[in-house]
């Protein structure tokens, strides 16, 4: 019996030390290799290597947690308070309601930064939008909130609390920001401490078809650092914990991280907190022109050498452009010492700059490179600051080629001042060409209340009405000066 146990010892024991000879021979070289990705923008270690072969040793990356530690504090908590009011059914006044109405309240939250050591805060326009009231909470602490203002069109919003020596947030120039530098998205959601996701910055201002459908703000930052609902209005910082950026929006089919968030610059952001504060309405800045992006297509019709600049389209009458000596067909190459380089950056230039700047632009035409000097203009031509009741958006304005004819919507001030509830105005007339040329009886300056009876509230779709229809047309008139008037035309194709 002992030997027989002998012998299955023996046997076991062989097995096992057969089976590792047989390992070791037949993968001499077998290594268990855990293997880290660097990016190539991370700064190498120093090291000396007789051997070109010999690996170097593993790259340290970019620190983070300066950045954390400098911008976590800035970062604030919103709560966005809003009161319905639902009716009741049957059954709840029946068992004991009140009848006619209960009050609810709906709690919507994201996240804000602070702006400045007196309690000016920035956010997203869709943080607060719709708010009965508004929270802020920082360290433990909560503060009712003032609206200040916002830019829907650029989804910021400018917050008021009564607090002093606030740990405000730096700021550096998103001029500066390149596509492939490191950032930092921080927010505080749902009233956590902090979160803080890194990425890259994967684009700036594209024009994207797709995206632009997506995400309606012309001007971004796109970084691949993750940005979900509840750190909307939240800050983008570079590596030394410098704002760069409000977070404000994610691409994505369930409203969730997809690889796609998007920040407005600094440089406009700032410029935005400014005029609210100062005017409690933006400022914006127009050129008196129309671009566009210089494409392959573009610039093989227009015989130019490269891709830069943005093609000047159109050129409003009597415009900035106009009095400066600009022409459609010229390429604008660069404004003071920024270099274009596509439409976007064209963009941010003018659009962290205020009516009344006087600016230099660099120009092309005919190959052929020209300075001249351009006064910026406000949406209503002039270089006037506008208040919230004499301000509108570039949408209130549109210009048809076809009809020769710029429209407007009207002011508050101007609905008030002449008692009107609908109207656009006939801003200009091109005497030169186009159809509105040939009404001798409609001039520039007065409103269009009503076509054929029907009211104009909307430049684009007043237009395009007009554009389209033939027979006979009845216009409603109101002058500058208030006097009313039909206008009756026979449109013939």
């Amino acid at each position: 019996m002992k030997s027989k146990i002998a012998i299955v010892l023996i046997a076991f024991v062989g097995g096992i030390a057969g089976a590792f000879t047989y390992q070791k021979l037949s993968n001499p070289n077998t290594i268990t290799e855990v293997i880290r990705e660097v990016p190539a923008n991370f700064q190498q270690a120093n090291y000396e290597s007789t051997d070109r072969y010999e690996s170097a040793p593993a790259a340290l990356p970019v620190d983070f947690r300066l950045a954390a530690e400098k911008s976590v504090s800035s970062v604030v908590y919103i709560k966005n308070i809003q009161r319905s009011r639902r009716s009741m059914s049957f059954m709840e006044y029946f068992y004991g309601g009140r009848g006619g109405s209960q009050s609810g309240v709906a709690i919507g939250s994201g996240s804000g930064v602070i702006y400045s050591e007196d309690g000016y805060i920035i956010t997203n326009h869709h943080v607060i939008e719709g708010a009965d009231a508004i929270e802020v909470q920082h360290e433990k602490r909560t503060y009712k909130a003032k609206l200040v203002g916002t830019d829907p069109s650029m989804d910021i919003a400018v917050l008021k609390i009564e607090a002093n020596d606030l740990p405000a947030i730096d700021i550096a120039p998103s001029r500066d920001v390149k596509v492939g530098d490191w950032v930092l998205a921080v927010g505080n959601p749902f009233n956590l401490t902090s979160t803080v996701t890194a990425g890259i910055v994967s684009a700036i201002g594209s024009d994207s078809k797709a995206i632009r459908e997506n995400f309606p703000i012309k001007l971004y930052i796109q970084t691949d650092a993750a940005i979900n609902p509840g750190n909307s209005g939240g800050a983008l910082v570079n590596t030394e914990g410098e704002l760069v950026g409000i977070n404000t929006s994610i691409i994505s089919r369930t409203g969730s991280y997809a690889g796609y968030g998007f920040a407005v610059p600094s440089d406009v952001v700032e410029k935005i907190v400014e005029d609210l504060k100062k005017y409690k309405v933006v400022q914006k800045a127009y050129t008196g022109a129309e671009v566009i992006e210089i494409d392959e297509k573009v610039a093989q019709e227009e015989r130019l050498k490269d891709l830069d600049g943005v093609l000047i389209q159109s050129i409003r009458r009597n415009g900035a452009a106009d009095k400066a000596g600009l022409e459609s067909g010229d390429v604008i190459r660069k404004i003071g010492n920024q270099r274009i380089t596509s439409k976007s950056s064209f963009e941010e230039v003018i659009n962290s700059m205020s009516p009344g700047d006087d600016i230099t632009v660099q120009y092309e035409r005919n190959k052929r490179l020209y300075e001249t000097d351009l006064t910026l203009e406000n949406i209503l031509g002039n270089t006037d600051i506008l208040s919230s009741d004499n301000s509108l958006d570039e949408d209130d304005i549109y210009f048809s080629g076809y009809l020769g004819a710029e429209f407007r919507a009207l002011t508050e001030s101007e609905r008030e001042s002449l008692r009107l509830r609908y109207g656009v105005k006939v801003s200009k007339i091109d005497k030169e060409k186009g159809f509105f040329r040939k009404l001798d009886d409609i001039e520039e300056g007065d409103i269009i209340v009503a076509v054929n009876r029907k009211y104009a509230n909307n430049p684009e779709a007043l237009a395009n009405y007009i554009e389209q229809y033939y027979g006979r047309i009845y216009f409603e008139i109101v002058d500058k000066n208030g006097r009313q008037r039909t206008e009756t035309y026979r449109f013939s194709r």
